[in-house]
């Protein structure tokens, strides 16, 4: 795919986007919000407009997330994905996310604004569980049996308003928001809030990318072929690298990247 997507030069100045997309895929192992955030302000200091990095972004995390991060769950402890939650969580943000990417509603000053109050809210539950210790600690949870008879409906609103908002304009935003819901809604453990939002989040950017590739066609291929391979890497060798640095210390430096 690469060769027929990119010539000698495309080659050259992208060189460094699989280490982006390994960096991307060992944070979406350690928070849960999906290694996408990371692609917006890199692409914005590589000067790309903010609308091609949401664009890159959901394409990113369709397969980063939504493929590779699934299918590694499923081989290691399915138990960890919520899926009676998926569909409140995934649907409702799809007809969200499709209305607002086809009818963009803000400004690209807005859309930055947008980005940081999303980026400092991410830092706050990052600084949260590094504080805490682990996820566990920080979120606890208890039995989904206990959700009461609103979380459904709940769940689809926050969804939908997730996807229309902030899916559409900077990709990323309803892993964090099926996270919150699935810990405050359907009550389930922090561990299963965050692998079933790392699962929506990427299952929600289908749509939107599916948009972005055949009818806006604004997908940067180049960049976007490039990085695949560090995202499908990133997934394999992120416990390795969470155990070789600390997991406190990666989040350490997350929650930095995200403040500056």
């Amino acid at each position: 795919l690469a060769v027929t997507v990119l010539d000698r030069e495309m080659l050259l100045s992208a060189w460094f986007m699989p280490f982006l997309g390994i960096f991307s895929a060992s944070l979406a192992n350690a928070v849960p919000v999906g290694g996408g955030i990371v692609f917006v302000p890199a692409l914005a200091v590589l000067g790309e407009h903010i609308k091609l990095g949401a664009s890159f972004t959901v394409a990113t995390m369709t397969f980063g997330n939504g493929v590779f991060g699934f299918l590694s769950w499923l081989q290691k402890d399915s138990s960890k994905i919520y899926f009676s939650a998926l569909p409140y969580a995934v649907i409702p943000a799809w007809i969200g996310a499709v209305y607002g990417t086809m009818n963009p509603f803000l400004e690209p000053s807005d859309i930055k604004k947008l980005f940081a109050a999303f980026a400092m809210l991410v830092a706050a539950v990052v600084v949260v569980i590094i504080r805490k210790g682990d996820l566990q600690s920080a979120f606890g949870g208890a039995d989904a049996a206990e959700a009461p008879p609103w979380a459904p409906a709940v769940a689809s609103v926050s969804s939908f308003l997730a996807g229309l908002v902030i899916v559409s304009h900077i990709g990323v935003g309803n892993a964090i928001t099926t996270f919150l819901v699935c810990i405050w809604c359907w009550k389930v453990e922090a561990k299963t809030a965050m692998v079933t939002a790392i699962v929506a989040g990427g299952w929600t950017s289908i749509a939107p990318f599916l948009v972005h590739l055949l009818m806006l066609k604004d997908v940067p291929m180049a960049l976007w072929v490039m990085v695949l391979p560090g995202v499908y890497l990133g997934a394999r060798i992120a416990p390795l690298v969470h155990g070789a640095v600390g997991l406190r210390n990666v989040l350490c430096a997350f929650a930095a990247f995200l403040v500056a």
